[in-house]
């Protein structure tokens, strides 16, 4: 990390500074303040690999349940209740070994009817429940009582989850994308006041600026790591905490003025 005097770090270093931490941030404190393209761009790349994998592990959940969709009796919802045709023995449940959609208007919102099936759609007697694929989260579960009065049969729902797998998805990961960033800015913002904390109560004499270029630094390997998080299983927390280390080394490694 030794420069000529007076020059200043290129993007990449900035980058390979804030993963370093430690004394590296020093330098950091006393190069330019534009620091915002290595924040950005380390943002933005994480947010748009996190918000694609989201997306494409959604859409082959959508298709799957597309695929064993035209199985299906021939269902409605209405008035947000679940009418099946008379004689249907329930639950009905049609499943292809990787996605599973089951119809049973006797479960209660604490039922799990998708079971262990990798994607799936479940219609029950309050909700409709779907389950987007293991990398994409959680079960999103939606009230039936958010259709009002309306009709929905089994053609017309469907198409509305193609309609979901081919332009929803994709509109919601750009939305993503900037919810992200713009999530990353405030942790970072959070950071930076964590660090100026620690550094007055170590008498260290530290700027708002100078926590703030800490705080975006910090922040680089925990938006790095939270992107392999799905695949790995790292709790939120542990980004926080490795965050909030960076912080505090950084702003104890800046010499005091």
């Amino acid at each position: 990390m030794s420069r000529a005097a007076g020059s200043e770090l290129s993007v990449p270093q900035r980058i390979w500074a804030g993963l370093l931490g430690g004394a590296a941030y020093r330098r950091l404190t006393t190069d330019s303040p534009r620091v915002y393209p290595a924040f950005f761009l380390v943002a933005l790349f994480t947010a748009v690999v996190a918000s694609v994998l989201v997306a494409v592990t959604a859409s082959q959940g959508l298709r799957a349940v597309a695929a064993i969709w035209p199985e299906l009796p021939s269902f409605r919802i209405t008035q947000g209740t679940l009418v099946l045709p008379p004689g249907t023995h329930i639950p009905v449940r049609i499943s292809d070994g990787r996605a599973s959609v089951v119809l049973d208007p006797s479960a209660g919102p604490s039922s799990d009817p998708l079971g262990s099936a990798r994607y799936g759609l479940a219609i029950g007697a309050s909700s409709l429940v779907i389950r987007p694929g293991p990398l994409a989260g959680s079960d999103r579960v939606l009230p039936l009582s958010m259709l009002g009065q309306a009709t929905l049969d089994r053609s017309q729902l469907g198409a509305e989850l193609l309609q979901l797998e081919r332009v929803g998805i994709w509109l919601g990961a750009l939305l993503n994308v900037v919810y992200s960033v713009l999530r990353d800015l405030v942790r970072a913002a959070v950071l930076a006041w964590t660090g100026l904390v620690a550094a007055r109560l170590s008498r260290r004499s530290l700027s708002w600026p100078e926590a703030w270029r800490v705080g975006l630094a910090c922040w680089t390997l925990p938006m790095i790591a939270e992107v392999a998080s799905p695949l790995i299983g790292l709790p939120s927390w542990s980004l926080w905490l490795v965050a909030l280390v960076y912080a505090i080394m950084g702003v104890l490694a800046v010499e005091a003025s």
